[in-house]
């Protein structure tokens, strides 16, 4: 009997149950290269995630679904808290999913909350982020270890949120945060994300809708990679996609990791 073995028939299972969206873009991909957010929307067949990285993802979920568990603890508390006590209304939202209609891109925000006094009505927005310790140091260690702007998909993501939130909830004010977890030492910061970033997320799925609008399935012939602009975004996207396989592009010089 081998655990391993076992253990990652169980993790390839699990991942196969997944059913992601067709036809639409994903807020998860927010600021990826033009040419996979087309292999994504059409649906084509991504590369096997190898053992390791299926591991490191679980790891990832599971985090998330302990962060899921306290918020429906959280809310209950709430729910309990007597009208006179709390002359705020405030809804607790969880893993909840939204739609940006006119750009065709869903997404599932992690957590939020709507307080209101009756007249005003703000939204506050969560996303989760666990990483490991090279990617916390980028963000949090010492200054010589800091990567400049190594967080941007991240912001665009919750840009993203934000978009659709305002679409479904028509709030006066939002705010948003990144919530780091350094899975090597367990460690949790708070992090705020300025509202410029919202208008940037628009910007980019603006661009990418439109794109897919004009070109439509004749992608693969007018995206070309290290060619086209966009096509990637950042070298090192090559290097980790999940079309890596289909793809042209020559800056992958080894087999992606997730």
């Amino acid at each position: 009997m081998n655990i391993q073995d076992i253990y990652s028939a169980y993790l390839e299972h699990k991942n196969s149950l997944r059913v992601r969206d067709k036809n639409v873009f994903h807020a998860s991909s927010s600021g990826s290269c033009y040419r996979k957010q087309m292999y994504s929307y059409y649906d084509y067949p991504f590369d096997k995630i190898d053992d390791k990285s299926l591991r490191l993802l679980r790891l990832g979920t599971l985090v998330h679904e302990d962060l899921e568990k306290a918020m429906s603890m959280y809310q209950d508390k709430l729910s309990d808290i007597k009208e006179q006590d709390n002359p705020l209304q405030r809804i607790i939202h969880i893993e909840e999913k939204v739609k940006i209609e006119d750009l065709d891109v869903v997404g599932t925000f992690d957590a939020g909350e709507t307080i209101t006094n009756g007249i005003d009505k703000e939204f506050k927005l969560y996303d989760y982020k666990t990483v490991a310790a090279y990617k916390w140091q980028t963000k949090f260690g010492h200054t010589k270890n800091r990567v400049p702007n190594s967080d941007i998909n991240y912001k665009l993501q919750l840009g993203t949120y934000a978009l659709a939130v305002k679409e479904k909830y028509n709030v006066s004010k939002i705010t948003m945060y990144l919530v780091w977890y350094n899975k090597n030492t367990s460690l949790m910061k708070e992090q705020i994300v300025y509202n410029e970033w919202i208008e940037k997320a628009f910007e980019y799925w603006t661009e990418v809708f439109e794109m897919k609008e004009e070109m439509d399935k004749g992608f693969e012939d007018e995206l070309i990679p290290e060619i086209t602009y966009g096509v990637p975004v950042q070298d090192w996207e090559c290097r980790y996609c999940q079309y890596y396989s289909i793809c042209p592009s020559t800056l992958a010089d080894k087999k992606p990791k997730y």
